[in-house]
C-alpha cells in the first residue's frame, strides 16, 4: 500500500470507449487521486463534475501548442492564438482547475525569442494573475523562449514551472530543468524515453513511455523534485502510441486501458517512495 506524502495523477487517455464520468470512476477504483486533460471547451464542465463526483483532483488542463510558435510573430495570427489561451485560461478558472499547463515554443530552426512573442505571452500571465490560475510552462523544445518568458515576468503570482521528465532527456539533453525553474514548481508531466537518438533533437525521441522503460534516473529525480519542497499532486503523461518508425508502445495498447492504468499506478508509487 502506497503511503507517500503525494498525490498521483495521469492523463485521462483517449480511445477507452467510456463515457466521461465511468473513466473517471474506473481511474478511481484503481486507486489514482486525479487525472488532467487536454482542453475540450464543450466538455470542461463534464470533466468537472466527474472529477468531483469521484472525489477526483481534476490537476491540469493541457493548452493547445500546434500553433503557439505564432505567438512570437507579429500580425494576426498570433493575436488568435493568444486569444484562444486566454480563453483557456478562462475555462480554467470557470471550474477551478488550478493549472494550465502551457508550451513556450514549438518547432526546432528558430532559437530567438521576439518582443512580439513576450508581449502576447505578457497578455495570457496577464489575465492568469487576475483570474488566479497557475500557468505551467513546460520544458519543451526552444530552451530559449522559455529563459525569455521567466526573464520578462519573473515575480508575476501565475508563472509556474511543468517539469517533463521526459523533455528533460531528450529536449533539454539531459539539462537539470530544475535547478534554473524549480523554485516555481507547480506541476510535473512523468514520462520516459531513451534520450536523444540521432545527430539533433527531434520530436520522434519524446516517446512518453512508462516510467523506468527508458533511461531516466528516478531517484535523482524525486531527490530534485524534493529539494524543491514541491508538495502538489506528482501527475504523469503517458501514451499508447507510436511514434513512426518505432514499435515502444505495442505491448501498452495490448493491455487495454485498465491494466494499463494499474501498472502505470504500480510504477507512480514505486517512484513516489524513492
Amino acid at each position: 500500500m502506497y503511503n507517500g506524502p503525494y498525490k498521483l495523477a495521469i492523463n485521462l487517455m483517449g480511445g477507452s470507449g467510456l463515457s466521461v464520468d465511468d473513466h473517471v470512476a474506473l481511474l478511481k477504483s484503481i486507486g489514482w487521486d486525479g487525472f488532467f486533460t487536454g482542453w475540450k471547451p464543450e466538455k470542461t464542465s463534464e470533466f468537472a463534475a466527474a472529477a468531483e463526483k469521484h472525489g477526483m483532483v481534476y490537476t491540469s488542463i493541457h493548452a493547445p501548442f500546434t500553433q503557439v510558435r505564432y505567438l512570437w510573430d507579429e500580425g494576426e495570427l498570433g493575436g488568435q492564438v493568444t486569444d484562444e489561451l486566454i480563453e483557456c485560461v478562462r475555462d480554467c478558472a470557470a471550474h477551478k482547475i488550478p493549472v494550465m499547463v502551457i508550451h513556450p515554443f514549438i518547432g526546432f530552426g528558430e532559437h530567438t525569442p521576439t518582443e512580439a512573442g513576450l508581449r502576447n505571452f505578457g497578455r495570457i500571465i496577464d489575465a492568469a494573475d487576475a483570474l488566479g490560475v497557475r500557468l505551467g510552462f513546460e520544458n519543451v523544445e526552444g530552451e530559449e523562449y522559455l529563459a525569455a518568458i521567466f526573464d520578462r515576468y519573473a515575480g508575476h503570482p501565475s508563472l509556474g514551472f511543468c517539469f517533463d521528465t521526459g523533455h528533460e532527456l531528450c529536449y533539454n539533453r539531459g539539462k537539470d530543468m530544475l535547478a534554473d525553474y524549480g523554485h516555481v514548481l507547480c506541476h510535473t508531466h512523468f514520462n520516459d524515453n531513451v534520450g536523444v537518438t540521432g545527430k539533433d533533437i527531434f520530436w520522434t525521441d519524446d516517446l512518453h513511455l512508462l516510467m523506468g522503460d527508458g533511461i531516466a534516473d528516478w531517484p535523482n529525480i524525486m531527490h530534485r523534485i524534493r529539494a524543491c519542497d514541491y508538495d502538489g499532486v506528482l501527475t504523469c503523461e503517458l501514451t499508447f502510441g507510436n511514434k513512426p518508425g518505432k514499435n515502444t508502445h505495442d505491448g501498452y495498447a495490448a493491455m487495454g486501458h485498465e491494466k494499463f492504468y494499474e501498472f502505470a499506478l504500480a510504477r507512480m508509487r514505486e517512484i513516489a517512495e524513492m
